[in-house]
C-alpha cells in the first residue's frame, strides 16, 4: 500500500494517528519512506540513527545490479545491513 504525506510521527506511532482520528493500514507501520533528494533522506537517515537508535542500510536500484550505499561513520550492523539489502535486490 502506498501513502504520501503523512505526517512522520504518524508512519511510526498508531497512538498518534488514532489521537487524530487518521484511520489507515500504514499508521505505526511504515516500511520504506521516500524522500524528495539525497540530501533530505541523509539528514533524516541520520536523525533516525542517532537519536532513535536505527540502524539504516543504503541501495541504489534500478542499474543492471544494486550499489551498496555506506557512511564512513556507519556501524558494522549498518554495513551487513546495507549488504543484505543489496543481495535480496538482486532478485
Amino acid at each position: 500500500m502506498f501513502l504520501a504525506l503523512l505526517h512522520l510521527i504518524i508512519l511510526f506511532q498508531k497512538k498518534s494517528a488514532a489521537i487524530k482520528g487518521i484511520k489507515n493500514n500504514v499508521a505505526g507501520v511504515a516500511d520504506v519512506l521516500l524522500v524528495p533528494s539525497v540530501e533530505t533522506g541523509n539528514g533524516l537517515v541520520k536523525m533516525m540513527i542517532y537519536f532513535m537508535g536505527a540502524c539504516a542500510a543504503g541501495v541504489v536500484v534500478g542499474g543492471k545490479v544494486p550499489v551498496v550505499i555506506t557512511s564512513r561513520s556507519d556501524e558494522a550492523q549498518a554495513r551487513l545491513a546495507s549488504i543484505a539489502a543489496a543481495v535480496v535486490a538482486l532478485d
